[in-house]
């Protein structure tokens, strides 16, 4: 705005939208403190002039019979509506010559009582043109360079708003991956947890089912065997002994077994927590990086939502401003034209005068010959 306070309008036309902007708002100025009854027409007599004074009387008086006529005649209606709008023509044609506001207000205050909701709805029209000025002098004032490097700038932040949305939607895929990934983990690792937990219990079975079938056997042939000699007895406790000794073997292989698969297994939950812990970071990581995409995409997001609207409102006034150009001009060729056959019809009026002329005194001077000759033969006859 700095900038801008200290640009001048140059171009003509400009300058005269804004001096057609000033002018009413100096009218609308005026018709803010015109009174419903004039009381002391003596100040407005002295400040603006008899005239003033006349015209002022004439449209509040019409002012008065459009409201006791109104909603009654609409032909009567749209009459004393002309009549009114000649006579505030005719009553700021008066003012106009004054060119202070402040010694028409002073005039005009206290000339009269004034209808507070008539002045208010004025004061509310005026501050919307005064608003309308300084609208239309900062979008004058803007160069077609500012213009241009306005919607570049535009032009950018949606390139960088689609680029931030194509890179978001591409972190939810990275996003996605990761976590089908770690299930695919985490369904594997449980999945070889539970064959060999499978394994295990089988092998407890089996070990189960021989023992049973071991001291089952040795039962039966400790049934059969009991009334054989002393002999078969310590040869069966010698494959007893044999039977506990594998038996103790077996057991201590399973238990190794056992433990190295126990082992195996804390191993493969502390790689699980472990990839789960690089998970939560690195989910941890992405998430405050997408959180500041997101504050990123929402402020562009606003700061574009700002410049669509004002550019609408730019472009809604440089629409008028067209128009308005559109109009003075239709309005020039129409004066121009008016012009020409004016000048057309004063060269024509102009070589008729001429002509007229030189007839006039190509006659008077063939009168002034035949006057002379007819002298000199009344001369010839005398002598």
């Amino acid at each position: 705005m700095a900038a801008a306070s200290r640009k001048r309008l140059v171009c003509p036309e400009a300058q005269r939208i804004i001096s057609v902007l000033d002018e009413c708002v100096r009218k609308i100025d005026v018709l803010s403190l015109l009174p419903c009854e004039l009381v002391r027409p003596e100040r407005v007599s002295q400040e603006l002039g008899d005239a003033a004074v006349e015209s002022l009387r004439e449209h509040l008086r019409l002012s008065e019979e459009y409201r006791s006529l109104q909603n009654t005649d609409t032909r009567r209606d749209e009459a004393i509506t002309r009549a009114l709008q000649d006579s505030l023509r005719n009553f700021l044609r008066h003012v106009r010559p004054h060119k202070e506001a402040e010694s028409v207000k002073a005039a005009l205050q206290g000339a009269g009582p004034i209808i507070e909701e008539d002045q208010k709805a004025v004061q509310e029209l005026g501050a919307g043109l005064r608003e309308l000025r300084d609208v239309l002098m900062e979008r004058l004032m803007t160069t077609p360079r500012e213009e241009r490097e306005r919607r570049r700038h535009g032009q950018e932040v949606r390139q960088r708003q689609q680029r931030n949305a194509e890179f978001l939607h591409t972190l939810e895929q990275e996003v996605n991956a990761a976590k089908n990934h770690r299930d695919k983990v985490i369904t594997k690792k449980d999945g070889e947890i539970r064959c060999m937990k499978d394994s295990l219990c089988q092998m407890e079975r089996v070990w189960e089912e021989f023992l049973q079938q071991a001291q089952k056997k040795a039962e039966q042939q400790h049934q059969s065997d009991q009334k054989n000699s002393e002999m078969k007895l310590l040869r069966l406790q010698e494959e007893a002994n044999q039977l506990r000794a594998q038996l103790d073997h077996l057991t201590t292989q399973h238990r190794e077994r056992e433990a190295t698969l126990r082992k195996k297994n804390d191993k493969v939950e502390t790689e699980i927590e472990n990839w789960i812990q690089k998970y939560d970071m690195e989910m941890e990581e992405k998430q405050e990086k997408l959180e500041r995409l997101m504050q990123t995409y929402e402020e562009e997001r606003a700061e574009l939502l700002q410049l669509q609207e004002h550019y609408a409102v730019l472009e809604l006034e440089h629409s008028q401003i067209m128009e308005e150009r559109r109009r003075e001009r239709e309005r020039r060729e129409e004066e121009e034209r008016e012009r020409e056959a004016k000048s057309r019809a004063a060269v024509i009026i102009q070589a008729f005068w001429r002509g007229w002329r030189v007839r006039k005194a190509m006659k008077n001077r063939t009168k002034g010959k035949k006057g002379k000759k007819g002298k000199k033969g009344k001369g010839k006859k005398g002598k």
